[in-house]
C-alpha cells in the first residue's frame, strides 16, 4: 500500500521521531508515513513507474538512425 498527502496539505519536514529530516511532498508517493501524521495522507493503489516521453527532437533522431 502506498500513501500521498491529501488534497490541501503543505509540504512538511518531520522534525522529531525516527523520519526526523524528511520531507513529504504533495504528488509523491510514500510506502510509509511518520508516526503521528496519518491524517495527512491518504492511502493509493500503488502505481507502475511512469517512463518519460521522448522529446521531440530526439525522436527525429531516432528515426534517422534507422
Amino acid at each position: 500500500m502506498a500513501y500521498k498527502l491529501k488534497n490541501g496539505q503543505e509540504t512538511f519536514q518531520v522534525v522529531d521521531g525516527p523520519d526526523t529530516g524528511k520531507t513529504y511532498k504533495r504528488d509523491v508517493e510514500y510506502e510509509s508515513i511518520p508516526p503521528g501524521e496519518e491524517h495527512r495522507f491518504k492511502k493509493v493503489k500503488v502505481s507502475t513507474p511512469k517512463t518519460e516521453a521522448i522529446p521531440a527532437n530526439d525522436q527525429k533522431k531516432a528515426k534517422e538512425k534507422k
